[in-house]
């Protein structure tokens, strides 16, 4: 796309750029609600407080702290939280 604009007159270039922009705004608001909606697929059960925005190789997925404690916390990108959750708990007594 961007030979095509390279060559355009001026005033039309800035007239495309911003339809382009518009357009990259509108599928990132879409991959974004998806996402959101995408809570009511994969965890009905969960309650939303308890959901965590985490990834997997750099792609986004829910983490119920509650429910998913094991299964999937191995696979998640280590973050602040993940290196926090993986820690053992230590007894008191």
């Amino acid at each position: 796309m961007v030979l095509l604009i390279r060559n355009l007159p001026k005033n039309i270039k800035k007239e495309v750029k911003k339809e382009l922009d518009y357009i990259n705004k509108i599928y990132y608001l879409e991959n974004e609600l998806l996402f959101y909606k995408s809570i009511f697929k994969t965890h009905r059960n969960s309650a939303v407080f308890n959901l965590r925005i985490k990834s997997i190789n750099g792609k986004r997925v829910w983490y119920d702290k509650v429910y998913n404690r094991m299964n999937m916390l191995h696979l998640l990108d280590k973050d602040d939280d993940v290196l926090e959750w993986l820690k053992p708990v230590r007894c008191e007594r």
